[in-house]
């Protein structure tokens, strides 16, 4: 055996010699040589030349399985003539204890003569005991899958079986880029692959699960229709498997014919349109993989073969645990089986097998108590928007027939259990919760819910032990701030539940934890010890405590939008300064190098002028590119987009749906005009996807429109497949939205697109940043779809006369919609039971408020007869009481002030609340510690001017970040900035980490002191307390210090402040911005179809703020990589 299959198994077998030496294979057990002699003969193929990365990946994650139990590093080396060594940097003793007695180093070269190719080698490795067989894969498994490549028609069953044993740790870390798969077709090579595939199902991406099917479609074209999905050609047929490829993508991509390309080239038809390929033999082998079918695929599966796997065992292991099917292929799986697989009568005895379908059971309400229990355990784990409705009525079928004892309900609903009203939950002892806290602890519980069982299992208690917190599991969410401030560090800190149990927590009590934490243990402990979720909640003088030193402590912050953009600037005029004109002459290596998130910052005269040669990097980078950094109006969008469109080559018409592809998030900038010249093979695949763009030019939205429905038809009319495909694209038009039919597939689709459109941020980031989805036009028609009713006599759509606890769980923040009428006609049980959710709806009108306050008096008489529990639950309801109710409110809880401070109260309606809770708590002002600031939230503007000074500075000092949080008035701002100043010291002293945290404080600076901040420190200011400033403090910035503001700081500049700047100063602020020459545009459309997108005059500015920035820290780390990146040392 020579060098390469020595080197295979040396990583594992190494003795330890002085400083680093390299060594030759010397491994292998005598235990080991009784191996076949029936080997396959396929010999050790060529590494290729980023085999060592691929290698070295694979063996990290034998570490972190524990298959060694010493660290080491080790380095492969590769000689002239391609054999590899490898070479190993030992900084402590490997000893034998880690493995087997049987293993122990021997005289292994000479036991090593006989394994001489692939097959013997991965008995050997079969043979070995877990660690040593780990390693010996990370090796092995590019190679086999190398083997697999260029082999594949030539290997028998048992050879290919073997491969893809070893090659499956490869396919769990193969990257999508380089995801290629082999062209044989036999029928056993399909089954075994597939089954494979199946194995590695949850690692893979959604587009290489969607490759897998086509693959697997073309193998059964082939085999069993004898035709091609697609017509192939000539020089790919031809082309020969590149077995001295340099890569290993490079062999996975090298073309190949299947089966003998000279028997195919004219004989072979192409496919028809709708071939009936999914027979049950098929269905069978695709497994998980039906899961990710499109739906038109699994509307034509034969009726008869549908029904014969159906009834195999193998259906069921297809659709168990297979998470993140589309609610739209579940539901149309479901009801095929529903109603062509069986009758209604006995569709129910199939229930336990329909494993991950089981989430779209329609008929709920005609269960019985077995039917209903049995259900239930099937759908803890559902992407179903309509769950939650199907929960709620399998737990009333429960409940209404099953007689069993409070316990046994509990044990029975299962995570269920969740969708029962507060006045039920109220009724179990604390004895009963504790004996099924288990299976409480994990269910996903609201916040109201959480409160209610938590002060059951607690009791009145004063202190908790962290062990008896880990057990609240989930129900941490409701125990009190003032718990949470006496907990132990000892069992928490360092504990992996902590993580879980923190992310479930309210910002207020993991403010009350840490200050838990920081009395048992120092800053630099603390900071090690925390888990992420609570990281976030360190003060800033902890930090500066903790004595952080290593760049690891600080790794997994983002970088935010100025960050990126510096590093950028920093990092082209180093690389101009290396060699001029840099960027006129790069190549395509050196464009490479650079990361995407900096390239889309590379000034437009440069994007334009970049070579022709550099475009395969350009056109790679552009597909990993996040656009949502630059501003919507930034030139550079252009000019990305233009450079993409020129690498194209070629007429637009006969551009290739794969070719448009190609532009990755470019296609969302295509001007319409220019897609209009497509030919309908490519503009439908670009019109789709569209669909998943996060922003779309507000000049283009029209016109898209207009080509949409051109293509498709009005969308009253579209098929479900459209809406599908095209459904997001309906929010660029509301009278789309409105007129929709009143179909329940339509409605069920909405329910799905809201589910799955991004949720909105409690603060608007400024417009230039803004994504375009406007969601009130669908949260409208939703409501309306959801609420209706179809009287079948006079086929008339009438709204449902009142609210119900069916209809407000299931709306959600729909519930806006109501009117004040119908909120009256809610009954007093469903008004005690709907509050919680109610309540979190912050903007009413003061009509409905007015109808929800006449609803609170007829259930609890008067609003000073409300306890604290029911003041937290009713939330933003409480903003229909006037000032003097708000005085007079029992609350002596930070919790529901917290609960109270996501509302939009009036200044006098804060000052209120203030009082309230100054007298019921009888607190003191010098007694507010960071907690009681921190749990305040925006009620620390009510307090009075003079209350302000005399808070504590250095708790003051500690809660900043949440102060600055505040939307108080310009009074107190201007109080709360002298505060600040006594804390931190005078504004021109103030650090970059200092002025992020200040947040809306800075606004209350005076001209003087804006003037006086360092140009450094201005891209850390929150954009929220921009628009905050009075316009003539705003103008005593410097134009120097306006280009330093920022992209996000610059675009949150109100048009009323603009207005009192000089032109000098608008222009500084618009190259702020990114927009250096976008004003001055002059719309056009030019010979690429691409229009520019400072067309229609000046581009509007936001009026609100946006995203926290991020500290200098993270500036400084964002560097550190990039030069470690472009240098080499990143490996």
């Amino acid at each position: 055996m020579g060098l390469f299959g020595e080197a295979l198994i040396l990583s594992f077998l190494v003795q330890w010699t002085t400083g680093s030496v390299l060594l030759e294979f010397t491994v292998m057990s005598q235990d080991m040589m009784d191996v076949p002699v029936n080997q396959s003969a396929i010999s050790f193929p060529r590494p290729p030349a980023d085999f060592r990365e691929m290698a070295k990946k694979l063996m990290s994650t034998c570490f972190h399985r524990g298959a060694c139990n010493e660290q080491f590093t080790e380095q492969l080396i590769w000689t002239h003539d391609g054999e590899p060594h490898l070479y190993f940097s030992r900084t402590s003793l490997l000893t034998p204890s880690i493995f087997p007695l049987s293993l122990q180093p021997v005289n292994f070269a000479e036991k090593m003569q006989n394994c001489t190719n692939m097959g013997h080698m991965i008995d050997l490795m079969k043979n070995s005991t877990e660690g040593p067989r780990c390693f010996m894969r990370a090796f092995m498994a590019p190679l086999s899958w190398m083997i697999i490549m260029q082999n594949g028609t030539e290997l028998n069953k048992e050879d290919l079986t073997k491969f893809l044993w070893v090659a499956k740790p490869f396919l769990e870390t193969m990257p999508p880029s380089s995801f290629m798969l082999p062209a044989f077709s036999q029928s056993s090579h399909l089954a075994e692959m597939m089954k494979t595939f199946g194995e590695v199902f949850s690692v893979l991406s959604e587009g290489q699960r969607n490759a897998i099917i086509e693959w697997v479609k073309e193998r059964v074209a082939q085999n069993e229709f004898n035709c091609l999905l697609k017509p192939p050609a000539i020089s790919n047929l031809l082309q020969k498997p590149n077995k001295d490829a340099s890569s290993v993508e490079a062999v996975m991509s090298a073309p190949r014919a299947p089966g003998n390309p000279h028997l195919v080239m004219n004989a072979t038809p192409q496919c028809p349109s709708k071939m009936p390929w999914l027979k049950a033999n098929v269905l069978k082998m695709m497994g998980p993989f039906l899961s990710r079918l499109s739906l038109e695929e699994a509307k034509t599966i034969p009726k008869e073969q549908l029904c014969e796997f159906f009834r195999t065992p193998d259906f069921s292991p297809s659709f168990q645990n297979v998470s993140g099917i589309q609610p739209n292929l579940g539901r149309t799986f479901f009801q095929r089986l529903k109603q062509e697989c069986s009758s209604s009568d006995n569709f129910t005895y199939y229930m336990d097998r329909l494993g991950s379908l089981a989430c779209f059971f329609d008929g709920a309400p005609s269960l019985n108590l077995n039917l209903s229990r049995k259900l239930l355990s099937q759908i803890d784990n559902c992407n179903n928007p309509e769950i939650e409705k199907v929960k709620r009525q399998l737990v009333q079928n429960i409940l209404k027939d099953d007689s069993s004892s409070s316990p046994e309900i509990l044990n029975s609903l299962g995570s269920a259990v969740s969708v029962l009203p507060l006045s039920k939950l109220s009724r179990f002892t604390p004895e009963e919760l504790n004996n099924t806290l288990t299976s409480l602890s994990q269910v996903n519980w609201s916040p109201a819910q959480a409160k209610t069982l938590a002060k059951k299992l607690l009791e009145s208690a004063k202190n908790i032990s962290g062990e008896k917190l880990l057990s609240l599991g989930t129900m941490v969410r409701g125990v009190a701030s003032s718990l949470l401030k006496n907990v132990k560090a000892e069992g928490l800190l360092g504990n992996e539940s902590l993580k879980n149990m923190s992310e479930k927590m309210s910002s207020l009590q993991r403010t009350a934890l840490l200050e838990a934490f920081r009395r048992d243990v120092n800053a630099s402990e603390l900071v090690k010890g925390l888990p992420d979720s609570l990281l976030s909640s360190v003060s800033l003088s902890t930090l500066e405590k903790a004595n952080l030193s290593s760049v690891d402590q600080l790794q997994g912050r983002g970088w935010t939008r100025a960050q990126i953009r510096c590093a950028a600037q920093k990092l082209f005029a180093s690389l101009e300064e290396q060699r001029p004109g840099y960027f006129s002459d790069i190549k395509n290596s050196e464009l490479q190098a650079i990361p995407a998130m900096l390239l889309i910052y590379l000034p437009v005269e440069k994007i334009q002028n970049l070579s022709d040669a550099v475009c395969p990097a350009f056109m790679e980078k552009m597909k990993e590119a996040n656009l949502s950094s630059l501003p919507n109006s930034s030139p550079a969008r252009n000019a990305l987009t233009k450079r993409a469109i020129g690498c194209l080559k070629g007429n637009v018409s006969d551009l290739s749906a794969a070719d448009v592809l190609t532009l990755g998030p470019l296609v969302c900038e295509l001007d319409p005009a220019w897609m209009s010249s497509l030919n309908s093979a490519a503009l439908n695949s670009t019109l789709q996807a569209l669909a998943s763009c996060q922003y779309i030019q507000q000049q283009h939205r029209e016109h898209l429109f207009r080509l949409l429905t051109t293509t498709y038809g009005d969308p009253a009319s579209w098929s479900e497949e459209d809406m599908r495909v095209l459904g997001p694209l309906l929010l660029l038009n509301d009278t789309a939205v409105e007129k929709l039919p009143s179909k329940s597939w339509i409605m069920l689709y909405l329910s799905d697109l809201m589910d799955s459109l991004p949720g909105q941020p409690a603060v608007l980031p400024p417009k230039e940043f803004r994504t375009w989805f406007d969601l009130s036009a669908l949260r409208r028609k939703l409501f309306e779809l959801k609420t209706s009713t179809t009287l079948q006599s006079r086929r008339k759509r009438e709204l449902a006369s009142e609210p119900t606890i069916t209809y407000i769980e299931d709306l959600k923040q729909g519930n806006v919609y109501w009117t004040p009428s119908q909120f009256s006609k809610m009954t007093v049980q469903t008004f005690k039971d709907a509050v919680p959710t109610l309540g979190q709806i912050a903007n009413y009108t003061t009509e409905q408020l007015t109808a929800l306050k006449a609803k609170i008096l007829e259930t609890w008489g008067s609003v000073s007869m409300l306890n604290e529990s029911q003041i937290a639950d009713l939330g933003c309801i409480c903003q229909s009481f006037s000032t003097e109710e708000l005085g007079n409110l029992s609350i002596a809880s930070l919790d529901t002030l917290e609960t109270l401070t996501t509302c939009s109260f009036t200044q006098t309606q804060r000052t209120a609340i203030w009082q309230a809770y100054e007298k019921a708590s009888g607190i003191s002002i010098a007694g507010l510690g960071k907690l009681e600031m921190v749990g305040l939230g925006q009620f620390i503007c009510g307090l009075q001017p003079s209350q302000i000074d005399q808070l504590n500075s250095s708790s003051f000092r500690e809660a900043a970040d949440v102060v600055g949080r505040a939307p108080c008035p310009p009074n107190i701002r201007d109080r709360l900035k002298e505060k600040a100043v006594a804390a931190f010291g005078k504004p021109e002293t103030w650090t970059e980490a200092q002025v992020s945290i200040m947040g809306n404080i800075i606004a209350g600076l005076s001209a003087v002191e804006l003037g006086g901040l360092n140009s450094t420190v201005l891209p850390f200011i929150q954009p929220s307390a921009i628009p905050l400033i009075p316009s003539d403090r705003l103008a005593a910035l410097s134009v120097s210090q306006l280009k330093a503001l920022g992209p996000d700081n610059a675009a949150a500049v109100t048009e009323a402040q603009r207005a009192g700047l000089k032109v000098d100063q608008r222009a500084a602020l618009d190259e702020a911005v990114g927009l250096k020459t976008a004003r001055a545009e002059v719309p056009a459309v030019n010979s690429t179809g691409i229009s520019n997108p400072g067309s229609g005059g000046s581009a509007p500015l936001p009026l609100k703020g946006g995203a926290a920035v991020e500290s200098m820290a993270g500036f400084v780390l964002l560097m550190q990589a990039i030069a470690l990146l472009l240098f080499g040392y990143v490996l």
